[in-house]
């Protein structure tokens, strides 16, 4: 995904907040970080962490 898809760096960090619950109910379903679907969903949130690191302040 491309930070074009972004109105706002808000926009991107309110995101980011979302999966990261996301991503702490799901550990918790799965009981695992090494979960497949555990790891697609942390790999996706790190993409998103690093492009709202790369859009300055």
């Amino acid at each position: 995904m491309k930070t074009e898809n972004f109105k706002s760096k808000d926009d991107l960090q309110k995101l980011i907040e979302l999966l990261r619950k996301e991503l702490e109910m799901l550990y918790y379903k799965k009981g695992s970080f090494v979960h497949p679907t555990v790891l697609q969903m942390s790999q996706q949130l790190d993409e998103y962490i690093v492009m709202f690191e790369k859009s300055g302040p």
